[in-house]
């Protein structure tokens, strides 16, 4: 196009073109919610070892888009799309036969193809083990460890896994093409979410065979076997387990809880509380273990951060310490959140929240009657009570309230542990009992006696002391 243009002026028109392509690129690069990525890697046989191959180009053949390989086989490219797209992936690389396979682009996420494995042109096919003429098919080994595990479908993570085998004679030796051998793959046991192996079998070539495992989902352990049938024998191996993790973390499937829901944080300072996320993804899958979730407090100190196990739990400590409730009467309550993300891009947060009670120290306790009287008959007395906080609410857990008397018999709630209650009412603040003289009660005074016993790093200890006086009549 600049084959007619004054030589003085190309400059100046290269210069235009390079400053309007950067104000293209400025405008097209902040929006990124639509952006899928497509990763894998490439690679070859060499010496009965996968090496990477470097410099292949990978062509996305629906999309039309292209990149190469790096020095470790690796490659990455974005593609901005408006929903998930199947696409092609095509390795090529002069001196190397073509491969391909099949990936799944979603917006937001990042998907890890499966690997290519391309073969050398005039070259045995058998990827660096020696040709050779074989005896017949004694064994069948595990040419390379697979991943140790991949993700469930439809999780935009790695979701399938290729297992290399390897046909030998008896002098270990890869069979060749005279002596090869229809190998089959199974799955011996999995989560049975839909899982399965392609191809289930395969005629070895210069002893080599392969299969792809591809998850469904639901996550768990999944045990392979590889075997073939020679003269009515079978001959079979066992690769290691390979673990379908779950997928990414799903707002419906995201929920916390407190080892204590009531602790006396304005009572004590470092009082330790432990905090569970529970992780799942959208098939009810605990998420892939080392998902991190984050946590953050209203009141008291609280541990930032922490991944999750195989369960699709994090778990974090909660400390009470300063800042304390700014209203406690109103609510003695501190809000703890966890957050964490739902994408690959880190840009879609999923959270939630629990309430933990920060209950402060021990009131008096609250009786209805304060005093009473008897007589020689048997008439019971109802008494109300209350043993709550100072500010209405309920003790913390294993606090234990004994009634006692020194006459007479008592019934109703009398000896009482209580719960772990974060609201106020009837069995956490509120209690009842009653008490009888019985027949011809002698003692003229009868005291009935209420300990409230608090346990370590608790509100605190009450009691109180009703007496009770013996009359001829009542009004």
């Amino acid at each position: 196009m600049f084959d007619n243009a004054p030589f003085t002026t190309r400059p100046f028109v290269l210069l235009a073109m390079f400053l309007l392509s950067l104000v293209y690129s400025c405008n097209n690069v902040t929006d990124t919610s639509n952006l899928a990525v497509v990763e894998g890697s490439v690679y070859t046989y060499s010496e009965g070892q996968l090496v990477p191959v470097e410099n292949a180009l990978i062509s996305a053949l629906e999309v039309y888009r292209q990149t190469e390989t790096d020095l470790n086989g690796k490659y990455s490219f974005s593609l901005d799309i408006s929903a998930e797209q199947q696409i092609t992936l095509q390795a090529s690389k002069a001196g190397y036969i073509s491969g391909e396979v099949r990936a799944l682009a979603k917006t937001g996420e990042v998907f890890r193809a499966p690997d290519i494995t391309l073969t050398l042109i005039n070259s045995d096919t058998t990827g660096g083990l020696p040709v050779s003429t074989s005896g017949d098919a004694a064994h069948i080994q595990v040419l390379e460890n697979p991943p140790a595990q991949i993700y469930i479908y439809s999780s935009g993570l790695q979701e399938s896994a290729t297992l290399r085998f390897v046909v030998t004679d008896a002098e270990g030796n890869a069979v060749d093409n005279q002596h090869s051998e229809t190998v089959f793959f199974r799955i011996l046991n999995g989560p049975g979410g839909g899982e399965y192996l392609f191809p289930d079998s395969m005629t070895s070539k210069n002893g080599l065979v392969s299969t792809t495992l591809n998850s469904g989902i639901k996550a768990g352990p999944v045990q392979i076997e590889a075997y073939f049938v020679r003269s009515g024998a079978t001959y079979r191996t066992i690769p290691p387990r390979l673990a379908i993790y779950g997928g990414l973390p799903d707002q419906d499937h995201f929920s916390l809880a407190a080892e204590q829901r009531n602790i006396a944080g304005q009572v004590n300072f470092g009082i330790v509380d432990n905090i569970t996320a529970f992780v799942g993804d959208k098939f009810s899958n605990p998420v892939a273990p080392g998902t991190i979730v984050y946590f953050t407090t209203q009141y008291g100190i609280i541990q930032g951060a922490a991944v999750t196990d195989e369960l699709g739990r994090a778990v974090v400590q909660y400390l009470t310490a300063a800042p304390l409730p700014t209203d406690p009467a109103n609510n003695s309550f501190t809000e703890i959140r966890a957050y964490t993300f739902s994408d690959t891009l880190g840009e879609k947060k999923v959270e939630t929240s629990l309430n933990l009670l920060l209950s402060a120290a021990t009131a008096g306790i609250e009786i209805t009657p304060q005093s009473f009287n008897y007589t020689n008959l048997n008439n019971g007395i109802a008494f109300d009570y209350k043993v709550r906080d100072i500010y209405g609410n309920p003790l913390v857990a294993d606090t234990r309230i004994k009634v006692s008397s020194t006459a007479g018999t008592l019934y109703g709630d009398k000896d009482v542990t209580l719960l772990d209650n974060t609201l106020p009412g009837n069995g956490s603040t509120e209690f009842s009992f009653s008490w009888a003289p019985g027949d011809s009660l002698k003692d003229t005074q009868v005291y009935i006696n209420i300990q409230v016993t608090s346990p370590q790093s608790g509100n605190g200890s009450r009691s109180l002391r009703l007496v009770g006086t013996k009359v001829d009549s009542l009004p």
